[in-house]
């Protein structure tokens, strides 16, 4: 028997929330993958082939958090992978979970985690309370691959999509785009007309990489994006999806689903390190320090060298325009009333002085 799941199945259900509070876990118990044989014959050999790929290169564990926007259709994939129905899903772009959860399945002494996380926007913003969970379920572990769960149907990137890459970078570093996967849900779809598919495709995942990499932070070397990623690969939840004849959920170009997007993955796996989480860099406030203490000498050396070498050339006196060395402040009377002030000032002081050393003697005896 073949399990599939709907990404529409939840319409006019009830949908079950998550249990909300503070700190969680990541760390539960791995259960045999009990529902493996469930999955077409095909299917089992690519994911065994897989497993047997990645136990050659010394990985006997990988671990995928998904993340995306509210309704992509990140549950339901994982929901595909693991041919059960373990996610609950909302097509209506309502976040069922208000935190991660962790399913991990063991099959031939191979370890397959995903963490699955709350979607990225609440409202017509980014939810941060989101982006701390996930950065926390980065804390946890070592992620190998981050899925980033987007919908193919889609014709253009809008600001929300730019904040969310923008909010991603920010959080988790630029670099996280080199181990992530962009999964393209909802695939079984006619593209507009004088389009291909594959050409609609190839449109999608560029438009979607360019954005990534305008919106990723260029902090080093390091951490800057490479040209090829993210990758990107279209996958098709629904139950109504056209299958071959193993079974297999196939796209209008008649590729196969699971099998592009198990390559991929192996591929992020073998090739790129896990992903370390370090929160050295991350906040935006953090961005250029080190220019501080370079932009407050050159401020001082414009004020000293420029500003005031400007107004001594401009004001010799180093005063107001219309200061007291200006001809319309120069009052005769005034002035001569000053210097006889002055004079008798002086005179009195010396007068008082005078007398002082006449009363010091006749203290004395």
């Amino acid at each position: 028997e073949i399990v599939a799941f709907d990404e529409e199945e939840s319409r006019g259900g009830k949908h079950a929330s998550a249990p909300k509070g503070g700190d969680f876990e990541l760390d539960q118990e791995v259960e045999e993958w009990k529902t493996f044989r469930q999955l077409p014959v095909a299917t089992q050999g690519i994911f065994q082939n897989t497993f047997a790929k990645l136990k050659d290169a010394g990985k006997t564990e990988v671990t995928i958090l998904v993340l995306g926007k509210n309704g992509a259709g990140k549950s339901s994939t994982i929901n595909q992978l693991l041919g059960e129905r373990k996610q609950k899903t909302n097509p209506y772009g309502v976040s069922t979970a208000d935190k991660p959860s962790v399913i991990s399945r063991s099959l031939d002494d191979f370890i397959l985690t995903f963490i699955d996380t709350p979607g990225l926007v609440l409202g017509d913003r980014i939810h941060e309370g989101a982006l701390s969970t996930i950065v926390e379920a980065a804390q946890e572990r070592l992620i190998d691959v981050f899925f980033y769960v987007d919908r193919l149907d889609l014709y253009g990137i809008s600001s929300l999509d730019r904040q969310v890459y923008s909010a991603v970078s920010r959080v988790l570093g630029a670099e996280v785009w080199s181990n992530t996967l962009v999964v393209l849900t909802h695939g079984d779809f006619d593209p507009p007309k004088h389009v291909t598919y594959p050409d609609f495709v190839s449109q999608r995942v560029a438009a979607i990489r360019q954005s990534i990499h305008r919106c990723a932070p260029r902090q080093s070397r390091q951490s800057r994006v490479p040209a090829e990623c993210p990758p990107a690969v279209v996958v098709e939840n629904s139950s109504k999806c056209p299958r071959n004849w193993s079974g297999e959920r196939v796209l209008p170009d008649q590729s196969a689903v699971l099998p592009a997007l198990l390559r991929a993955m192996v591929g992020i796996c073998l090739d790129r390190a896990p992903y370390e989480y370090t929160p050295k860099g991350k906040s935006p406030d953090g961005r250029h320090k080190w220019l501080i203490p370079l932009v407050f000498l050159a401020q001082v050396a414009l004020k000293r060298f420029a500003f005031d070498w400007a107004v001594k050339q401009w004001d010799p006196s180093r005063g107001d325009e219309w200061g007291p060395t200006h001809d319309a402040f120069k009052d005769e009377k005034y002035i001569s009333k000053m210097k006889e002030a002055k004079k008798e000032y002086r005179r009195r002081k010396k007068q008082q002085q005078q007398q002082q050393k006449q009363e010091t003697p006749q203290d004395a005896e």
